[in-house]
């Protein structure tokens, strides 16, 4: 009896599976890099670069400039480069199956001279300046804005986290805590799943005057908007969700319901091969006619976001084109800023450029 090959069914990938093959395909991209630039090898010393190229291994600790743990890349092999200290652990809970090899430094030595002595009479690149290495940085820019099938696997499962931390706080808010107690709150929701928060803001009844604020040991009463950007997978997400005690008034609505509309101009306009700008201008647009015109000058309203918490703003004369695999960030403007009992509406949720609206 003949078996036909496409009714046998393949193994699903593990998660350890998927890792190496994204960190396999990175090694790809790393050598056409040197190809191009006609190195022998690259350095890497940006936190950023160390979590793309590893897919998201964690560099712990109380670590000093000359303490933290780097790359370095041939067109074929990759080390870790690290100290006695931290290269253990490193192998043991991070970079274990990922084809990374060793080389390490004692603790009571120098980083720098390790580093000095491994591109000595070595062509070679590195992502940072670094003694007389070609620099390499916008390539690892632009590379790691892009997210893989992997990468966006695991930002999604982030943004979902994050969603749920966000929303059971809200929903179990006591009216009268304070904004630092939501904000632990918060916090503790989010590291009880593994995610490490980066920036937190819990803004209370109209507290608004400040486009970027954290949280203070006021009150929350009538209202709060919850923002949160954490890590985990070594990605970064965005989200945010507004609370209200009360039905809101004619005033509020309104501004809520603009800034709905604002979001969703923005997400249907922004279509991969289109300019950034063009989604840009259409909100901008579609508030001329409202009381909020001038508003879109209080933030800008996009950014990217990945291996870092933001990976770039895009001001209104960019060139950009929305490119697959990008992740954004929209924030919509602070409404009625320093005019007590604004209710903000959802500055960060996550979104994507296909678009992808969770």
């Amino acid at each position: 009896m003949s078996i036909d090959s496409t009714d046998v069914a393949l193994p699903a990938l593990t998660d350890a599976d998927s890792r190496r093959l994204d960190v396999d395909a990175k090694q790809q991209l790393v050598g056409e890099l040197l190809h191009d630039c006609g190195c022998d090898g690259v350095l890497v010393l940006d936190s950023a670069n160390f979590r793309w190229l590893t897919s998201g291994a964690n560099r712990v600790g109380l670590l000093g400039r000359d303490e933290l743990p780097a790359l370095y890349f041939t067109s074929m092999q990759r080390w870790l480069l690290a100290s006695s200290v931290d290269s253990q652990r490193m192998f043991a809970e991070e970079l274990d199956g990922l084809g990374f090899m060793l080389k390490e430094w004692n603790w009571s030595a120098s980083r720098e001279q390790m580093l000095v002595d491994l591109v000595f009479g070595r062509n070679v690149a590195a992502d940072v300046p670094f003694r007389e290495c070609k620099s390499a940085g916008q390539f690892f820019v632009t590379e790691r804005r892009r997210l893989t099938a992997h990468e966006a696997d695991q930002i999604t499962e982030l943004g979902r986290m994050m969603a749920h931390a966000i929303e059971a706080t809200a929903r179990n808010l006591i009216w009268g805590d304070s904004e630092e107690e939501i904000a632990g709150h918060l916090a503790h929701r989010l590291l009880r799943h593994g995610a490490t928060p980066v920036a937190l803001q819990v803004t209370g009844d109209g507290r608004g005057e400040f486009r970027r604020r954290g949280f203070g040991p006021q009150a929350v009463e009538q209202s709060c908007v919850l923002q949160a950007t954490a890590r985990k997978f070594g990605l970064h997400a965005t989200a945010s969700r507004t609370v209200s005690r009360a039905p809101l008034d004619e005033t509020h609505r309104l501004e809520f319901d603009t800034a709905l509309r604002l979001r969703t101009s923005h997400l249907v306009n922004a279509r991969v091969g289109e300019r950034v700008t063009a989604a840009l201008d259409l909100g901008r647009n579609l508030l001329r006619p409202t009381p909020f015109e001038h508003e879109w000058w209080t933030a800008p309203p996009v950014m990217l976001t990945g291996r870092e918490p933001s990976e770039g703003v895009f001001t209104m004369n960019a060139a950009d084109r929305w490119t697959a695999g990008w992740a954004a960030v929209w924030q919509e403007p602070n409404w009625r800023r320093g005019r007590g009992g604004h209710l903000p509406a959802r500055p960060g949720r996550l979104a994507t450029a296909d678009p992808d609206r969770r």
